[in-house]
């Protein structure tokens, strides 16, 4: 097997184990303990922010679940759209963990809006029945946050390209002989990668930090040794992509080549972050 086969079934292990130890995670230990306080004593408690973080953490460990279904079919281009879901419910997870006191811009207005008793004008603002402006839709954009402003945008920009009918990817849906085809394999080992960025990312912000309190000391553990192992394997990874990268001589792709590695970087310094958060939990 040679070296690229290695590292994608490195990665499809590590999306497995990442997936089993989220759903042990949300079976034994993700509640909507706000929301039961809120039945109970009829009143908000900063538990909803927990609320919204297994919301959060349920949610995207199906889409990765679905994920895992279409890398084994090979359809990449179509798990980078879901990677984008994922990566938006991460930084609208992390914003809130720091912002606690905008709990209504995630739960209270979201919730009104689907039952209809709030309305969204076209300007994105949300006014409720008396007309009164409760709130507004944030953009993705508005929730980065610390190390994952440096990448953002060319890592944004790079999965939207796969939601939307842009023709800067239509090399994943064109053969050599310039024929359109829906067989072609590409971005294998890509989608692989941003995969495992971006839920490790929601794990490690949801499980090993909000949740470790639900921990047993055995549990506790291996969440940690997951996150760390994932971590370690990215950084690997990333280094190897980043070397490609510089050793492809072609004039054509200098530019796009310049800009992946720069993301390629930031990304990887940016998973610091999190190492920080598992070395200060030990």
């Amino acid at each position: 097997m040679n070296k690229k086969e290695d590292v994608k079934k490195s990665l499809d292990k590590l999306i497995n184990q990442l997936i089993l130890r989220s759903e042990r995670f949300i079976e034994y230990s993700a509640f909507p303990y706000g929301l039961l306080d809120l039945v109970a004593y009829e009143k908000k408690s900063g538990k909803l922010t927990y609320d919204y973080e297994y919301f959060v953490l349920t949610k995207s460990t199906k889409t990765i679940k679905a994920v895992r279904e279409l890398l084994r079919k090979e359809f990449n281009e179509d798990v980078i759209v879901l990677i984008r879901s994922i990566f938006e419910n991460y930084l609208s997870c992390r914003y809130l963990h720091e912002n606690e006191d905008k709990l209504n811009d995630f739960i209270a207005n979201p919730v009104n809006v689907a039952l209809a008793y709030y309305n969204i004008n076209p300007s994105g603002e949300i006014y409720d029945r008396q007309n009164n402006l409760v709130g507004e839709i944030i953009n993705p954009n508005d929730f980065k946050m610390g190390m994952d402003k440096r990448y953002y945008y060319d890592f944004y920009d790079f999965l939207s390209r796969f939601a939307h009918c842009n023709f800067g990817i239509v090399e994943s849906y064109i053969e050599e002989n310039t024929e359109f085809t829906t067989n072609k394999v590409s971005n294998d080992l890509i989608s692989r990668l941003f995969a495992v960025f971006v839920f490790t990312k929601i794990f490690e912000l949801v499980v090993t930090v909000s949740g470790e309190e639900f921990f047993n000391r055995k549990t506790e553990k291996k969440c940690y040794e997951l996150v760390d192992k994932s971590i370690k394997l990215q950084n690997t990874i990333f280094e190897l992509c980043i070397q490609e990268l510089s050793d492809i001589n072609d004039d054509k792709l200098k530019f796009k080549n310049k800009r992946m590695k720069k993301m390629f970087n930031y990304m990887k310094k940016s998973l610091n972050e999190e190492l920080g958060s598992i070395n200060k939990n030990k």
